[in-house]
């Protein structure tokens, strides 16, 4: 039976990305500002959907960006349109401060996209991916046949649970 150690070994990218989901589920559930909550669940299930990449199912990982990654990121847009309470970000100290820190994103954004731009080393897919097409077509086809009434249901349930959360959001507005 092999250790832990020699299992972090042969794959360590699983195990970080897997500690950094974990950190921040946990950040998630400590923070108490709604807007930083809500990034760190973006962050934690970007990081699933990397270690799905990791473990080579990239429509699963696809799927979890799509859904949860993008879908939280308009949850919190929601939850900021229809709470009544104020987020303001931390000031910074000075204006100088501002500057410096902009500057610092601002260059640091542009080495990433010139990197990117003018040819970075990209590393090449596995030729695993691409010989296997029929992977997402029959993902495709059980997710429209056989699971069509599931897939119908779970989308009803989620509209449902929307027009909900607003009328209970505008209830408390009206009352308040």
């Amino acid at each position: 039976m092999e250790s832990a150690i020699e299992v972090f070994f042969q794959d360590p990218i699983f195990f970080v990305l897997s500690v950094i989901s974990i950190i921040t589920a946990i950040g998630v559930l400590i923070e108490k500002n709604l807007v930083r909550a809500g990034l760190l669940l973006v962050l934690c299930f970007g990081t699933i959907a990397a270690n799905y990449f990791a473990l080579k199912a990239p429509f699963v990982g696809a799927s979890q960006i799509l859904i949860y990654a993008v879908g939280i990121t308009l949850v919190i847009v929601f939850a900021l349109m229809l709470t009544s309470q104020k987020y303001d970000f931390p000031a910074f100290p000075s204006d100088e401060a501002k500057s410096i820190t902009c500057a610092a994103i601002s260059i640091a954004l542009f080495a990433v996209l010139s990197t990117a731009l003018t040819g970075g080393k990209w590393s090449t897919p596995d030729t695993e991916l691409i010989t296997c097409p029929k992977n997402t077509e029959i993902i495709g086809l059980k997710l429209l046949g056989s699971y069509a009434l599931p897939f119908e249901l779970i989308s009803v349930l989620l509209l449902v649970a929307l027009i909900g959360a607003v009328v209970i959001a505008k209830k408390d507005k009206i009352n308040g």
